[in-house]
């Protein structure tokens, strides 16, 4: 059986498709930059281009998925469509055009997904494990083991969010970067100091950041996936690509496309993070939530699959 999620978050919409059998295999995998969130914090509402530009994305991976054949299809939406004012205007325009149905995630379920996506992952193995999964729009830490999430928590900060509340400049100033950083601090939670020695890490922040740091000429999964950043590379980088205008990190082997403008800011929040916590390497993740749903969905229909890498 071929199935398929789609997850639409503030900056990118994934889609990932598997072919489940006795053992469940990538078909595709793929990101796409649409900044569905563009302007919310300061309008509450998302534009109509910014609708046009993922509607656009949405009809290519529809396309995709019907040219592999597939036969279940799951979607949802996260920080971007939790927050809009009119999201449910854009869920509608989906239906109507694509007719597929767009399902709003909560922080819980975002949280949850991206622990199974780590849960059911031979090569990120850890008997307990923290997980940051820095999006876009909010950013979600994940306290599990091998058999349950334990606690979690989900920040209203993002890479596009503290991007859009404190970058002026190009390359940023010392200070917006230094109030960016502050503004993080407050947001982190004590009831994870000393959970784990290692941070597990999602999303497109750390996923780039693996790519610069390996030096990937393209977004090559089995080159970083369990790949470990110690927390000085971290710093490192951030003040690497502090100092580079956007044209020039376009230009850095290893930049996804799209993330140039934003990636110093997520980085900053993984900084952040790490040192608050006390952690001394990130091991990247290349799954997250798009993993999660396809995980939920086929052991609910009863597929006796082993998750394979």
């Amino acid at each position: 059986m071929k199935c398929a999620s789609i997850d639409i978050g503030t900056n990118t919409a994934l889609l990932l498709i598997v072919d489940a059998g006795e053992a469940m295999r990538d078909i595709a995998d793929i990101a796409t930059t649409v900044r569905l969130g563009e302007g919310l914090k300061k309008t509450g509402c998302i534009s109509r281009e910014a609708m046009d530009r993922c509607l656009k994305v949405l009809q290519e991976y529809c396309d995709t998925a019907e040219a592999h054949g597939v036969e279940f299809i799951s979607c949802v939406g996260t920080s971007a469509l939790r927050e809009a004012g009119n999201g449910e205007d854009f869920i509608g325009l989906v239906g109507d055009r694509l007719g597929i149905p767009i399902r709003i995630i909560s922080g819980r379920d975002e949280a949850y997904y991206t622990y199974l996506s780590v849960k059911n992952d031979r090569i990120v193995d850890r008997e307990r494990f923290l997980i940051v999964d820095i999006g876009g729009g909010s950013t979600e830490i994940i306290a599990g083991g091998g058999q349950d999430l334990r606690s979690f928590v989900s920040l209203p900060v993002g890479s596009v969010k503290l991007t859009e509340m404190f970058i002026r400049n190009d390359p940023p100033a010392e200070d917006e970067i230094e109030a960016a950083a502050v503004y993080i601090r407050p947001f982190l939670d004590e009831r994870f100091l000393g959970y784990a020695d290692a941070l597990v890490g999602t999303g497109g922040t750390v996923t780039t950041l693996a790519s610069i740091v390996r030096e990937c000429a393209y977004f090559d999964k089995e080159k970083i996936h369990g790949f470990s950043i110690p927390i000085g590379t971290v710093c490192n980088v951030v003040e690497m690509l502090r100092n580079m205008n956007v044209a020039e990190r376009k230009a850095v082997k290893g930049m996804e496309k799209g993330r140039e403008d934003i990636i110093v800011q997520g980085i900053v929040l993984l900084r952040e993070m790490m040192s608050f916590y006390g952690l001394s390497e990130c091991v990247v993740s290349t799954k997250g939530v798009r993993y999660g749903v396809i995980y939920e969905y086929l052991a609910a229909a009863g597929f006796p699959v082993s998750f394979i890498n």
